[in-house]
């Protein structure tokens, strides 16, 4: 980790540590006029199409004009920073502009139209490049102030305003009071709309892109551009290659952000002390401080580097290219560090909900949603940045959406039978339940399938909508009774009051045996279900059984047979067993202290005597 953090930081000092101040073939003036020739061929390419079929339409050379006039559009805030206006370059405008409206003001008095045509609309085009002008240098002037991205807006919006308003009258008005009905004008006016157009859809993508102009306001908030100045002015080592006051302030803030990282592990640890508590909590800690120790690093390294190529651009803005692609970076970091927190300590807590509402399966599904929300946020914000239409996109899923439906209708019916069993609480996580020929304990409800563990420990993953139509028997839900049923057979011979008497002795064994549910164990008498009584039987919706019977069932072929019903109170498995066995012994004294015999399969066989017969 450390190599690869020192790497980083060689290769910045590298980048950006040389001084920016260079000389550009291209400024301000030529790639606005670029722009505006690249727009003149895109409306001359428009307008053919619109006079060929569909079918004979190529758009490859449209494709590429696009992509020209978009790279080109990239560069101008970099332009727009390195503008230089001196006092005698508005004086210089200033005489043009009054000269040409003396001219105009002569030649419309006098009867030589084309040449006031022509100043008229020189004129317009000198007050349109003063709107859009106006706006880059006061745009310049406030970015190298850090102004924040509202304050880079309303400055573009009074440009957009008088290129919108004022221009547009001017240029009605000229047109309005020619009365050129030969359309003699058109190209001419066609060319200063054109040159509007342009320059508006420039301020429109400075407007757009105004989070990118205000990446030197942390620069000014924290004083890194006087510090960068600073140690210019007093370093002794003068270099016209390298700038090192950009390599002191870049090798600083990322020791500065590295070292934090550390002290932040401590910090987390701390504020988890403050907040959990009680048993087995220290090592949750640890834990949960380990899982978000790493993204929240990954942040504040990926933090510095975006102060350090501020710097390093500096007085330019970070290019487009560049700032998407750290936004990127940043929206998949944060999705990281939301992820993390609810696998850490977002679960601790909803483990503990968990363990009072007793619905797990239910914060194990919301867990799941919110990881699918997260990363579908996650989708779109990236898309978004990488230029894709989000709402285009999101429409399109309607018109696809029936294909992907009707694709994917078994996904879709097992996610809405998970949605389903939740709200019918059928079962829970941990449940014994029957479905068909699956038995065994619910692992977990997912969104399209559920698991379940069977009693030889196989894993059977079924599909929800299986368990959403189909019977399911859940031996989990009651509350009091798991039955006893035993036949027990005794061999004949005994009076009736011999076997009366043994039935009595089993029965009142079994209503004094402290595990054997009785009829005031019944949900009836337990407080909050009483008064349901007469809604719904409350011992059945509940799961309390206390039925207890002990009677002479049937003559069989070799015993008197004995049945035996009643139910344990506990339900659990294990201790059911020991009640059973408990009760199994009992019953053997009772047969053994009334001097009766179990009887088993046996025939008897009866001789008579007969005399011989001579």
């Amino acid at each position: 980790m450390r190599k690869f953090l020192t790497i980083i930081l060689l290769s910045f000092i590298t980048l950006f540590g040389a001084d920016n101040n260079v000389t550009q073939e291209d400024d301000i003036i030529s790639i606005t006029n670029q722009i505006q020739t690249l727009n003149s061929q895109i409306n001359i390419i428009k307008s053919q199409q619109k006079d060929l079929n569909a079918s004979k339409i190529d758009n490859s050379n449209l494709i590429t004009l696009q992509n020209k006039k978009n790279a080109l559009l990239e560069k101008i805030p970099t332009y727009v920073m390195q503008i230089e206006v001196t006092q005698s370059d508005i004086n210089k405008y200033n005489l043009q502009k009054e000269a040409l409206e003396k001219k105009v003001a002569r030649l419309e008095k006098q009867s030589n139209k084309d040449a006031y045509i022509q100043s008229a609309i020189e004129l317009e085009k000198m007050k349109v490049d003063y709107a859009y002008y106006s706006a880059l240098i006061s745009l310049e002037e406030i970015f190298k102030k850090g102004a924040k991205a509202n304050s880079i807006r309303d400055v573009i919006d009074n440009g957009l305003l008088n290129l919108q308003t004022n221009s547009y009258v001017s240029i009605k008005d000229l047109k309005d009071s020619l009365n050129d009905t030969s359309g003699s004008y058109d190209s001419a006016f066609f060319d200063l709309e054109l040159k509007k157009e342009s320059e508006e859809e420039i301020l429109i993508y400075l407007k757009n892109n105004a989070d990118l102009l205000s990446s030197s306001m942390l620069l000014s908030e924290l004083n890194l551009v006087d510090a960068v100045e600073y140690i210019n002015k007093t370093t002794a080592i003068n270099s016209s290659k390298f700038n090192i006051g950009k390599i002191v302030v870049i090798v600083a803030i990322f020791l500065f952000f590295v070292s934090l990282t550390r002290i932040l592990a401590k910090l987390t640890y701390w504020v988890m002390s403050l907040v959990a508590s009680g048993e087995g909590v220290k090592e949750v800690k640890n834990q949960i401080v380990d899982i978000i120790k790493k993204p929240i690093s990954a942040l504040l390294i990926i933090y510095a580097l975006n102060i350090c190529i501020g710097i390093g651009f500096y007085p330019v803005p970070v290019p487009l290219t560049v700032a998407n692609i750290f936004s990127i970076i940043y929206i998949v970091a944060f999705s990281w560090l939301v992820l993390t927190i609810l696998n850490g300590y977002g679960i601790a807590i909803l483990d503990k909900i968990a363990q009072k509402s007793k619905r797990k399966e239910v914060i194990n599904l919301a867990l799941k949603v919110i990881y699918v929300i997260v990363l579908i946020i996650t989708l779109l914000l990236i898309l978004q940045k990488l230029g894709f239409d989000i709402s285009a996109l999101i429409a399109s899923l309607g018109i696809g959406g029936l294909a992907v439906a009707f694709a994917a209708k078994d996904i879709i019916a097992n996610f809405f039978a998970s949605v389903m069993m939740l709200f019918d609480n059928s079962f829970s996580q941990g449940d014994w339940i029957v479905c068909g020929d699956i038995e065994g304990t619910v692992v977990e409800i997912g969104f399209r399938k559920t698991t379940v563990r069977s009693f030889d420990n196989a894993l059977i993953f079924v599909p929800n909508s299986k368990l959403a139509s189909d019977p399911v028997r859940n031996w989990t839900r009651r509350k009091v009774g798991r039955r006893i049923r035993m036949v027990i057979g005794i061999e004949y011979g005994p009076t009736t009051e011999e076997i009366k008497k043994c039935v009595n002795d089993i029965k009142n064994m079994l209503i004094n045996h402290p595990d054997i549910a009785k009829s005031e164990d019944i949900a009836a008498n337990k407080r909050g279900l009483k008064y349901r009584q007469n809604i719904v039987s409350v011992d059945d919706y509940a799961g309390y059984k206390s039925n207890l019977f002990v009677v002479v069932d049937d003559f069989a072929d070799s015993s008197i047979n004995i049945l035996v019903y009643c139910f344990a109170k506990t339900i659990v498995w294990g201790e059911f067993l020991d009640v059973k066995q408990d009760v199994m012994l009992k019953i053997m004294d009772i047969l053994k202290q009334n001097g009766l015999n179990f009887a088993f399969p046996s025939q008897s066989l009866y001789i008579e005597s007969v005399k011989d017969k001579i």
